[in-house]
């Protein structure tokens, strides 16, 4: 007894790698936007600098958004956005890379991209404030997730540059990424249900399952995919 009530007056370690592992997927879903951009528009160190920016901006308007009815159901709400994120951050690239083969204009593409941007980043803004509802009861809930939140972007930013982008590439890594999104976001709303009455959606938890699945077997067929898209890119 003495246990359980000491671990819920903390924010335990699952919540905490959850929140970790959010954020390392968020930033790398911007990054990969960012390294795109600079392959078809040039000008790299712009185009960094505005998808960072436009990343933070859109994350503050999240966090913004943040309403008393979405923080009232903070597990639901995590849900769809687990959803949303999985499914926006393993089709962005390569559907940037649709349009460029459809040989749409730059201006069109730059739009679409930057879009892609700020709807991820306010999603990432939104995760927060529920994440910190989830354990509102606990004192220091906000500032132990928010340094956590932090943490994560670090170890993403560094990951992409030394492993992700040199090893996988682009393509290989928005899945992974968005594997692991997936994967968070189907058991983020079990553990959750350890300290509050949450209303968890079944059959948000089956799409999540899905899209899980589907993103493991491209994954697992990762090559032959690729082969596939790189003839169709260089026969456009």
């Amino acid at each position: 007894m003495y246990a359980v009530a000491e671990e819920n007056q903390q924010v335990s370690l699952p919540l905490l790698g959850f929140t970790f592992l959010l954020a390392f997927c968020s930033i790398v879903y911007e990054l990969l936007l960012g390294q795109t951009l600079s392959a078809f528009l040039g000008n790299t160190v712009l185009r960094y600098s505005v998808t960072i920016g436009l990343y933070m901006f859109s994350m503050g308007i999240g966090a913004l958004l943040a309403g008393e009815r979405i923080l009232a159901r903070p597990v639901l709400s995590l849900q769809f956005l687990e959803i949303a994120l999985a499914l926006l951050g393993g089709v962005s690239v390569p559907l940037v890379f649709f349009i460029d083969l459809l040989d749409a204009p730059a201006w069109l593409l730059s739009i679409v991209a930057h879009l892609l941007i700020i709807v991820i980043g306010v999603l990432t803004g939104l995760e927060i404030p529920l994440l910190i509802e989830v354990r509102a009861e606990v004192k220091n809930a906000a500032s132990r997730i928010l340094g956590v939140d932090y943490i994560g972007a670090f170890v993403g930013t560094v990951a992409f540059a030394l492993w992700f982008y040199p090893k996988l590439g682009i393509f290989a890594t928005a899945i992974f990424t968005a594997s692991i999104n997936a994967l968070v976001g189907l058991l983020l709303p079990l553990y959750v249900r350890r300290y509050q009455e949450a209303s968890i959606s079944q059959p948000m938890m089956i799409v999540q399952g899905i899209i899980l699945l589907v993103l493991l077997v491209v994954l697992l067929n990762y090559s032959t995919i690729e082969e596939a898209g790189i003839e169709l890119y260089i026969g456009k």
